[in-house]
C-alpha cells in the first residue's frame, strides 16, 4: 500500500509504512509508523494518546480504543498495549503525547 498523509488534528501526518492483514492469517503481524509534523499538542498522558489515536488515526479500523497500559520503563518514549497492539508514544517539548508507531502480533 503506498505511503498516505493524514491531518489529524491540524498535524500533518505521514505514513511511513503500512501492511493490511489479508483474509488468511499473517505470521509476521504488521506495523506502521508515522512521522510527526510538530512535537507538541498531543495528549496529556500515552494512554490518552493511545485512546485518541485508536478513534482519529485512521491507520487501522481495529486498533482498540480501551484497555491500555504502559509496559517497560516510562520515558520520553515508551510504550502502551491493548491485547495483541502495541503503540509507541513520544513526549513532545510541552509534555504532551504522541502515537509515533504501532505493531499488532496477531491480526
Amino acid at each position: 500500500m503506498p505511503p498516505r498523509r493524514l491531518v489529524l488534528g491540524g498535524l500533518a501526518v505521514i505514513l511511513i509504512g503500512t501492511a493490511a492483514c489479508g483474509v488468511s492469517p499473517c505470521s509476521g503481524g504488521r506495523g506502521f509508523s508515522v512521522s510527526l509534523a510538530r512535537d507538541s499538542g498531543g495528549e496529556s498522558s500515552p494512554i490518552t494518546a493511545a485512546e485518541w489515536f485508536a478513534v482519529h488515526g485512521g491507520v487501522w479500523s481495529d486498533i482498540p480504543t480501551t484497555g491500555w497500559h504502559v509496559i517497560g520503563s516510562p520515558g520520553p518514549a515508551t510504550d502502551v498495549r491493548s491485547g495483541s497492539m502495541t503503540l509507541q508514544v513520544l513526549q513532545g517539548t510541552d509534555g504532551t503525547w504522541q502515537v509515533a508507531s504501532g505493531t499488532d502480533t496477531a491480526c
